[in-house]
């Protein structure tokens, strides 16, 4: 199936401002920027836009993917390797965005042909529903032990520095697999049917591989510069 140019274009946007704002995040790291200037209202903004994107984008590509669980088990390999490769730098990553899109790949390979039957503005609205729901749950309720963090669920003590749960954002995916229905059905609108220069789309359709790349190349220069 041909690509939509514009969701390459929109998951490019976002790879730029990721990259940006984790340059930013090593300036802090290196004492360049101050944690008022860091966790700034904008800067919050910003990443809050740039991962709800990202898990957007997911979802709709999960309704074109003709196998979403090798894909997802793909990219839940490179969250490992992105885990692992911050525990070497000294930071503590667990559970971030690149795991869960790959499990939520993997579940919807389970679960999409069930979801699907649901219609579009059910699902959605269902969905946002238990995202605002699950979300407050998760906060305010402390797990015993420590290994259910992946569903939102916080032991004491419990850090990292990219953390994206299944609860409540896995509802947020399942809203993105909508718009890629949509998509799918009007493929023939001019919106999705325009055709967008290389330099805004190539770096979209390699997303993956940008994302594992690029932090601990904009961290060795942060490092030789400041280090």
């Amino acid at each position: 199936m041909k690509r939509f140019d514009i969701l390459d274009a929109w998951r490019t946007l976002a790879i730029v401002l990721m990259a940006a704002y984790h340059f930013l995040y090593d300036l802090y790291i290196f004492g360049i920027l101050s944690a008022s200037q860091m966790f700034s209202a904008p800067l919050n903004i910003l990443e809050r836009f740039i991962c709800c994107s990202f898990i957007l984008l997911a979802g709709a590509s999960a309704r074109f993917s003709r196998n979403n669980l090798r894909h997802g088990l793909i990219v839940l390999a490179a969250g490992a390797i992105v885990e692992a490769g911050a525990a070497i730098g000294g930071q503590t990553i667990r559970w971030g965005v690149l795991m869960l899109l790959g499990s939520s790949m993997v579940l919807w390979h389970f679960l999409g042909g069930c979801l699907q039957k649901w219609k579009p503005l059910h699902l959605t609205a269902a969905c946002m529903g238990l995202f605002i729901f699950t979300g407050w749950w998760t906060e305010v309720t402390t797990a015993s032990v420590g290994w259910l963090y992946p569903l939102g669920l916080m032991a004491p003590g419990f850090h990292s520095a990219d953390y994206f749960p299944l609860l409540p954002w896995f509802f947020l995916f399942l809203i993105g697999t909508v718009i890629g229905g949509w998509c799918l059905e009007h493929r023939n609108n001019r919106l999705l049917t325009a055709s967008l220069p290389a330099a805004l789309t190539w770096p979209g359709r390699h997303s993956l591989i940008i994302y594992v790349l690029h932090q601990p190349v904009l961290y060795g220069i942060s490092y030789l510069i400041w280090g």
